[in-house]
């Protein structure tokens, strides 16, 4: 249990949780402000489908999401048993850290290769990712802090270029009218890859070490990376340009 703070004393606890408090409010008050990009004055002769993928956008739907997700989650979740159990730290800051730089390397991925072509973008992101996962596991297995900050960073940035990749491809896959409706789907099927992956792995740690656990939440994630990154860039699915075409033929 935690000792009373003194009288007139700051408690640590109250500030952390008066500073999130107002950066939530911060994001709401953005949230509200953000202008509306879905046109809210459809013709209602024609409602639009919530739900419409284009051909050969089945496959691949939602996997990338899931797998880019599935790391981010664990290492938010369990990365502080991680820590004290193999790397023995319990330092709040260090574990605040391997967090920090496990999403800041994903978002800053995004900001210096989201301009490439699709196809590059998938491709680094099956590149990185793995090498970033086989790191991770290196650093349990010879306990070295710096490697397995390196490590979760080089996942994050994977994580971060497959997530990026995978909503272009949603977007790609939905029909116009139902693309909010792709999105969201894509979206829940994504957190789900960031929680369940999680909930497996602190089970498999009743039964073997970390260190083998996480050989094969490794192996999954890495490879069905790859496949999924190898089929979207195989399927590729028709542009409206060409969608058009085929409507206009004659039946």
């Amino acid at each position: 249990m935690h000792a009373p703070a003194e009288h007139g004393a700051v408690d640590v606890q109250d500030v952390t949780q008066a500073i999130f408090t107002l950066a939530m409010a911060v994001c709401l008050a953005l949230v509200l402000s953000t202008p509306e990009t879905v046109d809210l004055e459809l013709p209602a002769a024609e409602p639009p489908s919530r739900f419409v993928l284009r051909p050969g956008g089945r496959r691949t739907f939602g996997a990338l999401g899931t797998f880019a997700f599935a790391i981010l989650g664990l290492i938010s979740s369990l990365g502080a048993s991680v820590l004290h159990g193999t790397l023995h730290t319990d330092s709040h800051l260090v574990v605040g850290l391997a967090a920090f730089l496990m999403f800041g390397s994903a978002a800053a991925a995004q900001l210096v290769l989201g301009r490439l072509p699709l196809p590059r973008v998938l491709t680094v992101g099956a590149v990185v990712f793995p090498v970033g996962l086989v790191l991770c596991v290196v650093a349990l297995y010879h306990p070295a802090l710096w490697l397995y900050l390196v490590a979760v960073s080089l996942s994050g940035a994977g994580s971060g270029l497959l997530f990026k990749g995978g909503v272009e491809r949603a977007v790609s896959v939905a029909e116009p009218a139902s693309r909010a409706g792709v999105l969201a789907v894509f979206f829940v099927v994504a957190y789900l890859g960031m929680g369940l992956p999680s909930i497996l792995f602190s089970i498999a740690l009743r039964h073997f070490a970390v260190q083998t656990a996480m050989i094969g939440f490794a192996a999954v994630l890495a490879c069905g990376a790859v496949v999924s990154v190898a089929v979207a860039l195989r399927d590729r699915a028709p542009g409206p340009a060409t969608l058009s075409a085929r409507s206009a033929r004659p039946s």
